[in-house]
């Protein structure tokens, strides 16, 4: 079988590459289509695939993509580049482009990608949702965040990616001895495909009755010296595989702001912040919140997680927090001596105590999750922090 594939705003020399590419792989014009045609185009000939050039016009590129997209849903787009531009990749996968292609390098992952347009069985539709949970600052609880969600999620098929290439904790905090990383994954990010995907993945098994606990992980190496920190294009490529793999994608990235952290915001269905009620973890919350604005990150798919919430003694209160921050919490999760013990022995909170105050707030993020927005009941009160914080100072 052979793909439909229109070309859209290239020059000569690029539709000669991609031409050369493809082979007899696709079906395509001798010429690129202008972007004020392909509209046009794109209706005649129903494609299955439509590369377009992300350079000069990538403006263009993004109104045709959206265009596309609310006409013919299930067409895969493709962003063709001289540059492997972080920002113009993360602007690309806004857009709905599945993959951004830097040619003549990435002449194999064009390849791949329109032949999966056309052979691969479980269509983009049926993806997984992909949780991005990330940290306000270092030390307020992500990896316990991830984790534990996982577990909530693990129903289902679920896979936690560790993607914090600095001080990777997860296979650690669940008592894991992977036997392949993250290292070896973008070593070879390439040839990832779901079936390979699976040679890479641990899996820590557990649960309660009535409710199993098979999480999958992707883990960093235990040493510092094998860790890699890929850049956006590979991030695209394992999170696009591994979405299809699992009904569940949670994403662990620390509190690092780098390539990768960035992609995984921009592009998760959901972005857990997670901070603690104290003035420097707030105050981090609110840059990050100014950072995912800044990326396109729609305020809708970003939920602000407090941990560690003791009630009967706040550092802050939840109005000072929400009235600075300028969004509600979302949920909050309680101060609780399970959670420490989870931590420490490499449990999950149900295993440990399913009735415990903590598990029940983590349910009530896995109906977040699962099902939508939580209404979270508090009383008001006046608060004192806008007095001694300011955070546009």
């Amino acid at each position: 079988m052979t793909a439909n594939v229109l070309v859209v705003g290239v020059d000569a020399r690029v539709m000669g590459q991609i031409r050369e590419t493809l082979g007899t792989e696709a079906a395509l014009s001798n010429t690129a289509t202008p972007f004020d045609d392909a509209m046009v185009a794109v209706r005649k000939q129903r494609p299955d695939v439509v590369i377009a050039a992300f350079d000069n016009e990538h403006e263009e590129a993004i109104r045709v993509a959206q265009q596309i997209k609310s006409e013919l849903p299930k067409v895969a787009l493709v962003a063709i580049s001289q540059r492997a531009d972080p920002d113009r990749i993360r602007a690309a996968m806004r857009a709905g482009y599945g993959e951004f292609i830097v040619l003549p390098d990435d002449r194999e992952l064009l390849r791949q990608a329109v032949h999966e347009a056309v052979f691969t069985d479980a269509p983009d539709d049926d993806a997984g949702e992909v949780i991005t949970v990330w940290g306000a600052k270092g030390g307020v609880g992500s990896t316990f965040v991830a984790v534990s969600l996982a577990a909530e999620l693990a129903v289902q098929r679920v896979c936690v990616l560790d993607m914090d290439f600095s001080m990777g904790d997860v296979a650690a905090m669940l008592d894991l001895e992977p036997q392949s990383t993250m290292a070896e994954v973008f070593r070879n990010i390439g040839k990832l495909d779901e079936r390979s995907l699976s040679g890479h993945v641990t899996i820590r098994q557990g649960g309660t009755a009535g409710h199993p606990a098979n999480v999958h992980v992707l883990a960093q190496p235990k040493t510092l010296d094998h860790r890699e920190e890929p850049n956006s294009d590979a991030v695209m490529k394992l999170l696009t595989t591994v979405a299809r793999s699992y009904q569940y994608v949670v994403i662990d990235c620390g509190s690092r702001t780098d390539e990768a952290a960035t992609t995984a915001a921009t592009v998760a269905d959901r972005v857990l912040l997670v901070a603690t009620p104290d003035v420097l973890s707030i105050k981090n919350a609110w840059r990050r919140l100014q950072l995912l604005e800044k990326l396109g990150v729609d305020k809708s798919r970003v939920s602000l997680i407090l941990n560690r919430v003791d009630k009967k003694s706040p550092l802050l209160t939840i109005d000072d927090i929400e009235q600075n921050l300028g969004r509600k919490v979302t949920v909050q999760l309680c101060e609780d001596r399970i959670a420490q013990r989870a931590v420490n022995e490499g449990k999950f909170v149900r295993e440990l105590d399913k009735r415990s105050q903590i598990a029940k707030d983590f349910e009530v993020l896995s109906g977040l999750v699962t099902s939508g927005e939580v209404v979270v009941e508090r009383k008001q009160s006046v608060g004192l922090f806008a007095s001694i914080f300011k955070l546009g100072s």
